[in-house]
């Protein structure tokens, strides 16, 4: 597939995130297909990093000032290109206008949050003119076409992927000695904690523990994530909870994020906003079940009983019913998340892209 592609874009190499993951996973396939990728970032750091065949990233641009020009010059330095594609809602303005200029295709990805929320007429002008726009999940799909005025056909669904390595595992010898758990059973929680991003449950998680403790004395939760909320989170951990219940683990790398999934018997996060909620599959992947909250685009990630249960976080009994309930129900079938792997995930995007290029511009 010989297609040039710009990628404006907030994060992919060299930054963690689930929006990076995803954009490296979506660059990834396409290369993979024969696709040439220029990346422009706003954050992340390449050193240390090794890019794939057929992806190039240049310095992120960190001002929003300079990023515009910067994505000009690239496109008139390093064109043609004959698609720009845009990996957030924000960026969809500048996107647009390099698209124009260039004469190419422009493709718009959205998550969730940033077109729930923020509807400007500059947005959705910017939005309407795309050829092509994907969104992680159903929900997100059907809160943009309530809003914007675009043929159904060109909004699709391209759901978030689960890499191969979330698969059922050993535990390491000697982990939950290590970390001084008991017997548990033990909750995880994996996210980041953030002031903005308190819809994720966590609040809601800590007040169900006295309740929870009541049947199952020795129940620890675990919190992997560092943020800026952190010392709140802490804080409200002890007064809802009481001490040494909530263990904080602050930032875990995912090679150790992998032990966590497979040592723990249940993922919770109640998450009412979530775009899509990749950290659901990841942990059935692994084989953990998983209780998440109503809203959002969770619904994709928690497709039905096989992986989990979705509840309303507000209403603390039926979180409680849904934990006891869940833990009961013992691992997940690996084979429950296979629809979300890779190869399916890139053989989806390969299809898109060869649609938009046959497209007129």
């Amino acid at each position: 597939m010989a297609v040039r592609m710009l990628a404006l874009v907030s994060d992919c190499y060299g930054i963690g995130g689930g929006i990076a993951r995803y954009n490296q996973d979506l660059f990834e396939g396409l290369a993979a297909s024969g696709a040439d990728i220029v990346v422009l970032p706003r954050h992340g750091n390449l050193a240390g990093v090794a890019l794939p065949r057929g992806i190039r990233q240049e310095p992120a641009i960190f001002s929003r000032l300079r990023y515009p020009l910067a994505a000009l010059w690239l496109a008139w330095r390093k064109g043609p290109f004959d698609v720009v594609f845009c990996g957030h809602a924000y960026m969809a303005p500048i996107a647009w206008a390099v698209a124009r200029l260039s004469r190419a295709r422009y493709w718009l990805q959205t998550h969730g949050a940033e077109i729930w929320k923020t509807r400007p007429v500059l947005l959705r002008h910017a939005i309407e003119a795309a050829d092509l726009v994907t969104t992680v999940s159903r929900g997100t799909r059907h809160s943009l076409l309530g809003w914007v005025d675009l043929p159904p056909d060109r909004v699709r669904v391209l759901p978030d992927t689960v890499q191969d390595k979330f698969v059922p595992g050993p535990v390491p010898e000697g982990l939950r000695e290590r970390m001084a758990l008991g017997a548990g059973p033990i909750l995880l929680t994996v996210g980041r904690l953030s002031a903005g991003e308190r819809y994720k449950g966590h609040e809601e998680v800590f007040a169900a523990l006295p309740e929870l403790r009541k049947r199952f004395p020795t129940l620890v939760h675990l919190v992997a994530g560092s943020g800026d909320d952190r010392a709140h989170m802490e804080r409200r951990a002890r007064e809802l909870a009481g001490p040494d219940v909530v263990r904080f683990l602050g930032f875990v790398p995912e090679e150790e994020l992998l032990d966590l999934y497979r040592l723990a018997d249940l993922y919770v996060m109640p998450s009412t906003e979530e775009g899509f909620g990749i950290v659901y599959l990841e942990a059935a992947g692994c084989g953990l079940r998983v209780v998440g909250g109503i809203g959002g685009g969770s619904a994709d990630a928690v497709p039905n009983e096989k992986v989990g249960v979705l509840v309303d976080p507000s209403d603390e009994a039926a979180l409680i019913a849904a934990i006891v309930d869940q833990l009961g129900r013992g691992r997940v079938d690996p084979a429950a998340v296979e629809p979300y792997r890779r190869n399916h995930f890139t053989e989806a995007a390969r299809r898109l892209l060869v649609r938009l290029v046959a497209r007129g511009r």
